[in-house]
């Protein structure tokens, strides 16, 4: 597969960061200690004036970036994804408060890509998570340049998201130019055997798999929006190729898997694989290590495709 070049998502979001704040001098962004891990410090030091640490406190985090929220302000909270289990009432309670507010949530370190961060600091639930939530948009860009179309959509469309990012660099392979589809599938690949649905990161992955597949056997669709789900693109692709297989950094229970299980329980019954982490505790170590020690890398999904075509 060609790509430009390769950038971390979290670090594709603090140039996004920056650049929004040129022109939205009303946006401001709040960081619960980890501005250097989610790369928020580059909002900071160029825009010290819009930027809060709440140090490490994300229920406080979360209520500060509320009350800016409640005034008109748009908002931006950061952090790493698995300190965010501390403040999951604090974001509910933020989404009751109505349409009219304005916050993007952000986090970093998603998933077992964490690596030797260990496996405590692994956060492979949170889609789960904010899918419960109603009114919670949940976007999975799928390389930086998503990124940046992903935080500036955000920014012009008032209303709540929740944006998930990885920590290793990963390659972009889209298009700097074309503008971020809310609620839209991207047609990646085109075949009439298997469909691939991947979420995020997992899309260059899903491609390099219908490549060694070979010419018009995989059909792949990459998910940039989680929540809402291009329901249409999946039944679509599911019709033409009779077998659908995903894959995602993230527990199956919640996540895409059981996302697009259930569009196509109630519209389009069809057989289904999974590759996704199970009802797991993970370990430490290197992504490219964990990803071959549970199963979702590349290897493993030409695989599956390859036995669930011929089966």
């Amino acid at each position: 597969m060609e790509y430009t070049e390769k950038i971390s998502l979290r670090v594709a979001f603090g140039k996004a960061l920056v650049k929004a704040g040129e022109t939205r001098t009303d946006m401001r962004v709040f960081d619960a200690g980890t501005k250097n891990s989610t790369m928020s410090l580059a909002f900071e030091r160029a825009y010290p004036d819009r930027f809060y640490t709440a140090g490490i406190n994300e229920p406080g985090m979360l209520g500060l970036a509320t009350g800016l929220a409640m005034d008109g302000k748009p908002v931006v909270a950061c952090d790493m994804s698995v300190f965010l289990h501390h403040a999951y009432a604090q974001i509910r309670a933020a989404v009751r408060q109505g349409k009219g507010l304005h916050m993007i949530i952000a986090a970093t370190h998603t998933g077992i890509a964490v690596g030797p961060d260990g496996g405590s600091a692994h956060d492979i639930t949170d889609l789960a998570r904010m899918r419960l939530i109603p009114n919670m948009h949940v976007l999975t860009p799928v390389d930086g340049n998503q990124v940046n179309q992903a935080v500036q959509y955000a920014l012009d469309n008032p209303g709540f998201y929740y944006i998930r990012l990885n920590r290793p660099a990963v390659p972009i392979f889209t298009d700097s130019d074309a503008p971020f589809e809310f609620a839209k599938a991207h047609h990646l690949a085109d075949g009439n055997k298997i469909t691939i649905v991947a979420a995020g990161d997992k899309a260059f992955t899903a491609m390099e798999a219908a490549e060694q597949l070979g010419d018009g056997v995989a059909d792949v669709i990459g998910i940039s929006t989680l929540e809402p789900l291009d329901t249409d693109a999946i039944i679509k692709s599911a019709e033409k190729t009779g077998r659908v297989i995903t894959i995602e950094d993230h527990m199956y229970v919640g996540g895409l898997f059981e996302s697009v299980a259930g569009v196509l329980a109630r519209s389009r019954p069809t057989p289904m694989e999974r590759i996704a982490l199970g009802r797991i505790l993970t370990t430490s170590g290197e992504p490219d290590e964990l990803a071959r020690i549970y199963k979702v890398d590349l290897q493993e999904l030409v695989e599956r495709c390859k036995q669930f075509i011929d089966g």
